[in-house]
């Protein structure tokens, strides 16, 4: 069974304070006299359902393009159901009782459940949402150390009320020599399998140079 875990880009779409919108333009028209329909799209890499890359934080770090294959697999993904209210800081004493059970992960999620305010209450979907402390890669890498990717089905790991601790938050997970690609505003509402290994495909758009990219995610599960 396959679950898709993204959301539709769209112009209305709920985006991190400053992120700039998606906008699509007629480039041509067939109700104009043109032989074709053609759009022009603009959109930050950082909308939607979307990979953060270590360039996104780290001068030197990879691009999508050299950190992803046209189609990911994450063959050992685990989903820890950890329901937080606005605002909460997920601490790595948060964790600590789920790590056994998913020692031997490559991609790790959290569903807070806040996802469903994305479309109810986008402002508070966008504004304050559970977010990460910067100690949790860490962590992460100590106690699961094939670790390569980490996803949450908030709008960032960043909290707009606490910048300079998201911007910590990013760095600890993307830059070094083992960086953890972020998934970030992920759709988990469908997704009730928790603690218990699933795959994980994404299909990323790959274009040189980018820091991130929206991307289609699939969860692959065997009942």
């Amino acid at each position: 069974m396959l679950i898709c875990l993204s959301y539709q880009l769209s112009t209305s779409s709920p985006l991190y304070p400053g992120t700039p919108r998606l906008e699509i333009t007629k480039y041509r028209s067939i109700e104009s006299g043109d032989s074709a329909n053609s759009s022009t799209v603009s959109f930050n890499v950082h909308s939607g359902t979307h990979i953060d890359a270590p360039r996104h934080f780290c001068p030197e770090g990879k691009t999508i393009a050299e950190a992803l294959p046209y189609e990911t697999r994450f063959r050992n993904t685990f989903c820890i159901d950890l329901p937080l209210t606005q605002g909460s800081c997920i601490t790595a004493e948060d964790l600590y009782p789920f790590i056994t059970k998913i020692r031997n992960a490559d991609a790790v999620f959290i569903k807070t459940g806040f996802c469903q305010f994305r479309e109810m209450d986008p402002n508070r979907y966008r504004d304050d949402h559970p977010w990460i402390h910067p100690e949790v890669p860490t962590v992460l890498r100590e106690k699961i150390p094939d670790i390569h990717l980490f996803g949450i089905d908030v709008i960032s790991v960043s909290h707009p009320g606490h910048r300079e601790q998201g911007h910590a938050c990013h760095k600890s997970f993307l830059c070094g020599e083992q960086s953890i690609l972020l998934l970030e505003d992920l759709d988990l509402r469908r997704l009730t399998y928790f603690n218990r290994k699933f795959e994980l495909i994404l299909y990323p758009w790959i274009a040189d140079g980018l820091d991130g990219v929206p991307v289609t995610a699939l969860a692959s599960i065997t009942r």
